[in-house]
């Protein structure tokens, strides 16, 4: 072999290397890690395209495709859910009590007298008494959402 062949060819398989790498980055999606910002009462939910003004009941849905959905009650995350299939990444729910974000783990779910959407569901931390699981919440917001469609 000569040598300005096999100049071309570590020249070539630099090359392909380099696009390998670049290709590698590109589909990599990043994922967050913990909740995203909201910006209150400027963010629109997913679901109902109402403004997320009362930080209470916020919810937020992260896709594995790196895809950040907000909603203002977590009624509105539960049927987003069941009417578009998705990869879930993580879940984020706003304590009702306290403030701040829960991870779907930490999370438990209670009724309460009204809700943004009117789904009648907060998140609170799991350990609160009377609190119950996010399949729960989801049961009772589409329980909710079939006796609206019935009237």
């Amino acid at each position: 072999m000569s040598p300005a062949n096999a100049g071309k060819i570590v020249l070539l398989a630099a090359a392909a290397l380099l696009v390998g790498i670049l290709l590698t980055r590109l589909n990599r999606v990043s994922l967050p890690e913990g909740p995203a910002p909201v910006v209150w009462d400027r963010e629109v939910c997913e679901h109902c395209k109402m403004h997320v003004g009362d930080p209470r009941f916020a919810a937020q849905l992260q896709a594995a495709n790196g895809t950040v959905m907000t909603f203002d009650d977590p009624g509105c995350l539960a049927a987003y859910l069941e009417a578009h299939p998705i990869e879930v990444h993580a879940l984020y729910f706003r304590d009702y009590e306290d403030h701040r974000w829960l991870s779907q783990s930490e999370a438990g779910f209670v009724s309460v007298d009204d809700s943004p959407m009117g789904y009648g569901i907060a998140a609170v931390a799991d350990d609160t008494p009377g609190a119950r699981d996010w399949e729960w919440a989801q049961k009772s917001a589409l329980e909710r959402d079939q006796r609206l469609e019935a009237e």
